[in-house]
């Protein structure tokens, strides 16, 4: 278990969550929460998945978000067709970046990024997993370490677009994503 994920941590909330982001309604939440899984499970249970979804991603280190956005990503792919099968690439490029965060591997997952012209949560999956552990300049620039931030985001969007082809059942799917966050992370 993660310690900021563990129902009876005695650090709050507030001084593990940045306002950036948040909407207003989450950040209204923030004051009264006692720790960063009660303020979590508290959007939660106030439908404000997405806001969750934010403060998951702020609260864990760059390997954990990818790792956890990667079961997200591969468990929300339905069917066939030729977009689930390059989103399922997708996850395996960034699995394998995981597991062996070398430059080729990095460097495949944002050519993927690039040719799917991050249209899909499959390339933004890829992106977060090359970022997670390498520069955001090219190969043949000076490396620059990716702030956790870009991570972030890129997990986000990636966890929102793989949501929105669910159509109307898209906050079920933020919410069960948050969720999963909670058993994995929250428990021992």
């Amino acid at each position: 278990m993660l310690e900021p994920f563990d129902p009876t941590s005695a650090k709050p909330a507030k001084g593990l969550v940045t306002a950036k982001g948040l909407s207003d309604a989450a950040l209204t939440r923030l004051d009264a929460a006692t720790n960063l899984r009660g303020y979590i499970e508290r959007l939660l249970a106030e439908g404000l998945p997405a806001d969750a979804l934010k403060v998951i991603v702020q609260a864990l280190p760059a390997q954990y978000v990818v790792a956890w956005c990667c079961e997200c990503v591969r468990n929300s792919l339905d069917g066939n067709g030729a977009a689930i099968e390059a989103d399922r690439a997708g996850v395996r490029l960034a699995e394998q970046c995981l597991r062996d965060p070398s430059e080729s591997n990095r460097q495949l997952c944002l050519d993927y990024a690039q040719a799917g012209r991050y249209g899909s949560p499959g390339a933004w999956l890829a992106t977060a997993a090359a970022w997670a552990e390498g520069s955001l300049s090219p190969i043949s620039g000076a490396p620059v370490p990716a702030p956790h931030r870009a991570v972030s985001d890129a997990v986000i969007a990636a966890l929102k677009m793989a949501a929105a082809r669910a159509g109307a059942d898209r906050e079920p799917r933020l919410t069960a994503y948050a969720t999963r966050a909670l058993i994995v992370f929250g428990t021992n």
